[in-house]
Formats: structure tokens, C-alpha cells, sequence
């Protein structure tokens, strides 16, 4: 699990969202977001043995300024975490931060026009975002195809960043966005 640089997340059509991420055609996790919480805490799971692999916690209720932690569940180790950078409508950036609280990368909406088509018009406009190291250098991409149901791509630099961290922290944002 996490030995590639290219993941896809397929979203599923429930109340609540619901993931599947698979590592070539091999699904590995399955996410389900409870909906109506003031807390966001969400669990990621092994896809074949429904064993829990990741656990997201915000640390606030203020979606604002939360950090969504992102801790594996088998070994205590917290990964990393994803925090909202600055609010702009027309353009979202995250920070990814490592197992020490510093920046260690961003992903950063890439196409201001369509991203303010998708707030203004509709959300069926697909999404993307770069992913880059904590120096902006180019280290990944998250890309939606359009489809009737979430399907993305995660294409990630395993040498320059944790693909744990790029991964779960493309579903974290994916659900927060409600993309």
C-alpha cells in the first residue's frame, strides 16, 4: 500500500461521501464522512479487511482555521496534517504539514476561472489542484475527469512527498470542499 506515484479516488453517490481509493486497479481504502458533525472525524479503512488504515480529526470546530490531523491508525504516527491557507473565492490553497507541524508542501487550486465557474454555476465543472513541496516546486497533481460521480486522479513525487499525506489529505479536502 503507497508503493506508486499515481492513486484514484472514486467517490461514491450516499448520504454522507463516500471514497474508494485504489492504487492501480487494486482498490486499498474506503472513507465514509458522517454528515451533521461540528467535529469532522472520518476513518479510512482497508478496503479488504475493513480495518481501520488512517483517522482524520479536525482540531476545531471552526472550519476557518482548522487543521484536519491525519493519523495511521495501525501505528499511532501521525502522518501529517492538511490546514486551509488563506480564504480567496477564487482560488483555495491548503498547506500540508508534516508529522512535526511544519510545512511541508501545498496543493493549490491551479485554474482561477474554472474554479469560480464551479462556486457561481455548478459543481459538475471538474476540479484541479497542484500539489507542491513547501519550496512551490511542483511535486503532484490532483485532476478530476468529469463524470457523474467524483472520480480524480493523484499523481504524486513519492521521493519529495509522504503519498499518504498527498493522498488522504486530496479526500480530506475533496470532502470538506464537497467537490
Amino acid at each position: 500500500m503507497f508503493d506508486s506515484s499515481r492513486y484514484e479516488v472514486r467517490q461514491k453517490v450516499s448520504i454522507g461521501n463516500k471514497y474508494v481509493v485504489y492504487e492501480g486497479d487494486d482498490p486499498i481504502l474506503s472513507a465514509k464522512q458522517k454528515k451533521f458533525k461540528l467535529k469532522e472525524d472520518f476513518r479510512l479503512d482497508d478496503h479488504d479487511t475493513g480495518e481501520e488504515r488512517f483517522r482524520v480529526k479536525a482540531d476545531s470546530v471552526l472550519d476557518v482555521s482548522t487543521a484536519y490531523d491525519i493519523v495511521d491508525s495501525r501505528t499511532g504516527e501521525r502522518v501529517g496534517a492538511v490546514k486551509r491557507g488563506a480564504f480567496s473565492f477564487a482560488k483555495h490553497t491548503y498547506q500540508l504539514l508534516g508529522p512535526d507541524g511544519s510545512v511541508v508542501g501545498r496543493i493549490v487550486e491551479d485554474n482561477v476561472p474554472m474554479a469560480v465557474a464551479r462556486r457561481l454555476l455548478t459543481t459538475l465543472i471538474p476540479f484541479s489542484y497542484r500539489i507542491e513541496d513547501a519550496a512551490g516546486e511542483p511535486v503532484g497533481a490532483v485532476d478530476e475527469r468529469f463524470s457523474f460521480r467524483d472520480k480524480y486522479t493523484i499523481d504524486v513525487d513519492r521521493e519529495r512527498l509522504d503519498p499518504r499525506l498527498a493522498v488522504v489529505g486530496a479526500v480530506v479536502i475533496d470532502a470538506i470542499e464537497e467537490n
